[in-house]
């Protein structure tokens, strides 16, 4: 009878959760502060990647000494590799080989109305570590809270994108041409929507229609023969009305991602709102549709785009700080989130408060999640603004790094949640 119970118990539990309950179903994540310093009203945006002959991974972040790199086989001991000015004005950071020497350089942009990038030294055979970078200057006119880097036009270059454009890298890195594709508000994210090797990404962002924001998809006009320098790119209703007709004058700012969630071959939208639309901060801020994914039709164009809830409540997430990554090694796209410092302003009686989490894609359909609350806030440096995700050393599965940016004078260390 007891036997009897215990299985029943086990079955009823499983069915509730959804969830696999072998061990790896749930990773746990150990903290290390790569860098304790405490700098108000700095965003500290972020790089992970490999920069040098080293084989591992380093990370990148500016403070009011520089920007910093920090390298993992000196057990991240940091370097002061160039000097942007002051980091309270940059928001986004990105990696790419900009002057396709081979090297990874850094791309930065923010409210300073700066986009820059930084050369690598390396490609000129120096040391990236005790050699200063050159700073270049894309553009120091344009607002670029995001920045992303693809190649828009098919000559296999990166070029730039940023909240107010694009940016088509000319016949040197230092000859960049601005284009204004018709996007609004806050919120970048690129990728192949089409799903297709021709060189040519779209950009997805919010479209200003009549009262109404909208997210889209901003077809390159690359894929039909035209040319993304001059020819318009279309906007691809993906959502007419996020956040409903309560909230929706308030989704002016949104946190994008993409990926296959539930592997049918097609890319998927991940969304969430920033919760910084026209409010004020301390009042019960809506949080839109919560934390959404968009299921891809079959013709992204013409198709209806899917909405479904991964949890309602999530919202106050960073422009930059959604990431999908297999973080169990189960074989599927889960979703990393991270709640900046002014979610806990919220006093619609939500327990979510100031979090860093994860929901796991159970069985890879993206029909069932189960979440994972990695910091909360009250623990220290709890929380995330502009989160990178990828692999530490020999792991096999990613990591996080992420930060607070001080906005309401919480500590915001630099952290690394290695996934153990």
């Amino acid at each position: 009878m007891r036997k009897s119970l215990f299985v029943l118990i086990a079955l009823a539990a499983f069915k509730i959760t959804g969830a696999q309950t072998h061990p790896a179903s749930q990773p746990q994540f150990k903290r290390t502060v790569i860098d304790s310093t405490i700098q108000y009203a700095s965003h500290k945006p972020k790089v992970l990647g490999k920069f040098s002959k080293d084989q591992y991974n380093d990370i990148g972040s500016p403070d009011n000494q520089g920007f910093k790199l920090y390298r993992y086989s000196k057990n991240w001991k940091p370097y002061v590799i160039f000097s942007p000015g002051d980091p309270g004005g940059y928001e986004d950071a990105q990696i790419a080989d900009i002057n396709n020497d081979g090297w990874n350089d850094i791309i930065l942009g923010g409210w300073s109305n700066h986009t820059l990038w930084a050369e690598n030294p390396a490609g000129s055979g120096n040391d990236p570590y005790t050699t200063q970078w050159a700073i270049h200057t894309i553009d120091g006119t344009r607002f670029s809270h995001e920045v992303c880097a693809a190649d828009l036009n098919g000559d296999g270059k990166p070029d730039v994108i940023t909240t107010s454009g694009v940016y088509i890298q000319g016949a040197t890195p230092s000859d960049w041409t601005f284009v204004n594709i018709g996007r609004s508000g806050q919120g970048t994210c690129v990728v192949n929507v089409l799903n297709q090797k021709d060189g040519f990404a779209d950009v997805i962002g919010l479209y200003r229609d009549g009262d109404k924001n909208q997210v889209a998809w901003f077809e390159n006009p690359g894929h039909t023969g035209g040319n993304p320098l001059k020819d318009k790119w279309i906007p691809r209703i993906i959502d007419a009305n996020p956040g409903g007709d309560k909230c929706n004058f308030e989704m002016t700012t949104m946190a994008f991602t993409s990926g296959d969630i539930n592997a049918d071959g097609r890319v998927d939208l991940v969304c969430a709102s920033q919760g910084e639309g026209t409010g004020e901060a301390d009042d019960n801020r809506q949080i839109g549709d919560g934390l959404v994914w968009y299921e891809a039709p079959v013709d992204p164009r013409t198709g209806t785009w899917i909405k479904h809830t991964i949890d309602p409540k999530v919202g106050w997430i960073h422009a930059s700080s959604i990431k999908l990554a297999d973080f169990n090694g189960d074989g599927h796209l889960d979703v990393n989130y991270a709640q900046q410092d002014q979610s806990k302003l919220r006093k619609d009686g939500s327990d979510i408060k100031q979090q860093l989490g994860i929901y796991y894609n159970i069985n890879g359909k993206g029909l069932h999640w189960r979440g994972q609350v990695i910091s909360r806030y009250g623990d220290y440096g709890a929380g995330g603004f502009n989160s990178k995700v990828g692999i530490i050393g020999k792991d096999k599965l990613p990591s996080i790094i992420t930060s607070l940016h001080g906005f309401l004078k919480d500590a915001n260390p630099l952290v690394l949640w290695r996934n153990k």
